[in-house]
């Protein structure tokens, strides 16, 4: 770092270590509250309002509660207090009767319950998953989820332009990581992930979203590296209103609405948001259009012009029956994508989803949920803005029609201590590709695949005493993959794979043991053994692609991966902060890596030696992370993570595989963060960054990566129904690029896309 910035950081810390240093002063002469506020499974509830009231007297005195629900009551008059939480979408809970004595430190837990009707879909584990509540999505300055979740440990984010970021779990991505959207699976188009699941909703919609392990987690078919599970707003009693407008560098101008109304039997949701943007400049000031090679027509062209509408009906017919039907558009315009060979003209999405809820108050059978949902995109991508486009007679020189559309269900029932479950879906996956240097003839680059999954499951949670719970799980999929044999270039698979192949069926099983100890009240140790497997895709399979650089094919003997994991994990939880360890080591059988083919079999058409294919490699992927969170005083919060990622392969050299290091694997990151926070202000600065990466992959030309750092502020104002916030990133300019900036093959630039220099977001916001 130069020693300008580090002058500037050093100054930063001097302004906020005197309310440091201040911390906890009060609590010498006074008593104290301590405690932490979750909600539903132990989730952390940021945000929150804590108050302490004396007696039936006036009195009272709030706070706000940290990154892991934690608050601290200070200066506190000896006597009996009333505790009570609230926050928006639950209903408020309070603790009475609760005892300060003078120097002393009472503890509280509060668990909040939803004001809402239930979910669609929830993840039942042993231990609490990851989340991100609406508060905390929305005052992250992000631009969509998977930005927004690059901040939470052992995540980080895949960038290829402005927009639509793909996000990476522990190592794993793309297919391996399982996305839903109030328990419907949405699927990217794009045969690059250009789309990704995550991309197809709106941050308007959120209310939050989890993170499940992937260990034990037996909700989702496919889940080998982890479970992404999105829930959007959800309908409260009374007539509601949530309105904001934020808009920010390089033109970002982002409105949105959100109305609901409900009774107790019925309730209905409506909402609407645009998100429009220009490329953004990184810290020399260069734009990321002029990073890759676009035209000078670019300059002035959006980066991103995003429109969703959404709507969700609420009925519960009776007092155990409850129904809810919901349905959202996404349209995409002009989304630029210099990290990859083409940009977006058309990225329309449909999602439509049916829910049921049956909860007896009596028998062995204590829940029923059941979702039906159908999803579909299309995405239309050329590279008209391009050099490469030169005097194409139709403007372009490639150009990718894409669409894919899902239809599935899923149930499961809790009965007893068991919860039995049953899933089915069946994608369609369609994609043309045509190329004026093949005088435009059409290849199906993915030939109407298809991929159809039925599985059942089941979890068996176990009370072995009253500080150890045992969960065993299991489930077994049948899935069965295929593409259409009068579109497919069997001729490509025959040249470099030797088949002829266009269908596979695999049965696949999947275990899991997990284990919670709480040694005390405070601290808890997670322990689990899992096996968990997915289905190669259609791309993976059966994509076919000619080129003159080098042709991209499928590999349709592939087998499905398996990822045998070992996972510990510590919790210190002691009110005024806690503290999370945990530690990981997967060995994969069959992970599925990007790799160098030459062709083997002479075949018609078929003129280059060498493809970039898929092939089954034997893997490790380890790391560790750590996150915590304390609150130094009433007001004055510190929070903090660390996450490490390796990742290796046993190397194949009959298939030109010598690298023992897996591509696109994370470095070390980091984060900290101070905050000063009232029921009314907050002010917080953080500090994010990353070691280098040298552990490359030098079989597809993976580039090392320098180390970053970068500090972000932010800050807000609460006042009754209106709040405002302002979000400065990268203060200090920074001119970087994250290790997954460049990559994606086999559809990358080859351009290393930079991230936004210094810029700043403001939004207002009213609420009612």
């Amino acid at each position: 770092m130069k020693r300008k910035h580090q002058k500037r950081i050093i100054a930063l810390c001097a302004l906020i270590l005197p309310l440091l240093m201040t911390a906890g002063s009060a609590d010498a002469a006074s008593g104290s509250v301590v405690g932490t506020v979750r909600g539903p499974g132990g989730v952390a509830l940021p945000g929150a309002t804590v108050t302490a009231t004396a007696g039936p007297g006036p009195l009272a005195v709030s706070v706000v509660t940290g990154d892991g629900g934690e608050f601290r009551i200070a200066g506190l008059v000896p006597g009996s207090y009333t505790i009570e939480a609230q926050l928006t979408g639950f209903h408020t809970t309070s603790a009475n009767e609760i005892q300060v004595a003078e120097g002393g430190v009472a503890r509280v837990q509060l668990e909040l319950p939803p004001s809402t009707f239930h979910d669609a879909m929830e993840v039942k584990s042993t231990s609490s998953p990851q989340s991100l509540e609406a508060a905390v999505l929305r005052e992250s300055g992000a631009r969509d989820v998977g930005e927004a979740l690059s901040r939470m440990p052992g995540v980080w984010k895949v960038r290829k332009g402005g927009i639509a970021n793909d996000i990476v779990v522990k190592g794993y991505s793309q297919d391996d990581v399982t996305v839903l959207i109030d328990g419907a699976r949405v699927a990217g188009a794009c045969p690059n992930r250009m789309d990704p699941p995550a991309f197809h909703l709106d941050f308007a919609e959120l209310d939050r979203v989890e993170l499940a392990p992937a260990g034990g987690n037996m909700a989702a078919q496919g889940s080998m590296g982890g479970l992404v599970n999105v829930v959007t707003k959800i309908p409260g009693s009374g007539l509601h209103a949530d309105v904001s407008v934020a808009a920010g560098s390089w033109s970002m101008f982002n409105p949105s609405a959100t109305v609901s109304y409900g009774t107790d039997r019925f309730a209905v949701l409506g909402g609407f948001s645009n998100r429009t943007s220009k490329a953004y400049a990184d810290g020399s000031g260069q734009l990321i259009t002029e990073q890759s090679n676009y035209t000078d027509a670019a300059d002035d062209a959006n980066a991103y012009d995003v429109t969703s509408a959404w709507t969700r009906l609420y009925w519960a017919p009776g007092d155990k029956h409850e129904l809810n039907l919901s349905y959202a558009h996404q349209a995409a315009d002009d989304v630029l994508y210099p990290a990859l060979l083409m940009d977006a003209l058309v990225d329309d999405t449909d999602r439509l989803v049916l829910g049921y809820r049956y909860s007896p108050e009596r028998g062995s059978l204590r829940d029923l949920r059941a979702t039906a949902y159908a999803t579909q995109v299309e995405h239309w991508m050329v590279d008209s803005l391009r050099t490469s486009a030169g005097s194409a007679p139709r403007g372009w020189s490639m150009g990718t029609m894409a669409t894919t559309r899902v239809i599935g269900a899923s149930a499961d029932a809790d009965v007893g201590p068991v919860t039995l479950g049953f899933e089915t879906y069946s994608r369609n996956w369609d994609a043309w590709t045509e190329m004026a240097g093949m005088n435009y003839m059409r290849q199906y680059t993915i030939p109407d695949g298809e991929i159809d999954v039925a599985g059942l499951s089941a979890r068996w949670l176990y009370e072995a005493s009253q500080r150890t719970r045992l969960q065993i799980g299991g489930r077994v999929d049948w899935v069965a993959t295929s593409a259409d044999p009068e579109k497919a270039n069997t001729g490509l698979y025959y040249a470099y794979h030797g088949t002829v192949s266009t269908s596979r069926t695999d049965v696949e099983p999947s275990l899991s043991v997990q284990v919670v100890h709480e040694f005390n009240t405070r601290v808890s140790l997670t322990g689990g053994l899992s096996r968990s497997v997915r289905s190669p895709d259609p791309r993976e399979r059966y994509i076919a692609l000619k080129r003159k650089v080098g042709d991209w094919v499928g590999n349709p003997e592939l087998d499905p991966p398996a990822a045998n994991r070992a996972e510990l994990g510590l919790t210190w939880s002691a009110g005024v902060g806690t503290l999370t360890a945990t530690a990981w080591a997967d060995s994969v059988d069959g992970y599925i890596i990007v790799y160098n083919q030459e062709k083997i079999n002479m075949a018609p058409g078929v003129m280059n030696t060498r493809a970039q294919s898929y092939a089954n490699v034997d893997a490790l992927l380890r790391g560790a992370a750590v996150e915590g969170s304390i609150a130094l005083s009433s007001r004055v919060f510190l929070s903090g993570d660390v996450a490490y990622v390796r990742g290796t392969q046993d190397p194949i050299p009959e298939l030109g595989i010598y690298s023992e290091n897996i591509a696109e694997m994370p470095p070390l990151s980091a984060r900290v963060a101070a905050r000063w926070q009232s029921p009314k202000l907050y002010a917080e600065i953080e500090g994010v960054g990353a070691a280098g990466q040298d552990k490359v992959d030098e079989d597809l030309n993976e580039s090392t990566t320098p180390s970053w750092g970068i500090v972000n502020l932010k800050g807000g104002i609460t006042t009754g129904p209106w709040r405002i916030q302002v979000v400065l990133g990268n203060i200090f300019d920074r001119t970087y690029h994250e290790h997954y900036s460049y990559l994606r093959n086999p559809y990358r630039s080859g351009f290393i896309i930079t991230e936004p220099g210094r810029n700043v977001t403001f939004s207002i916001g009213w609420r009612k």
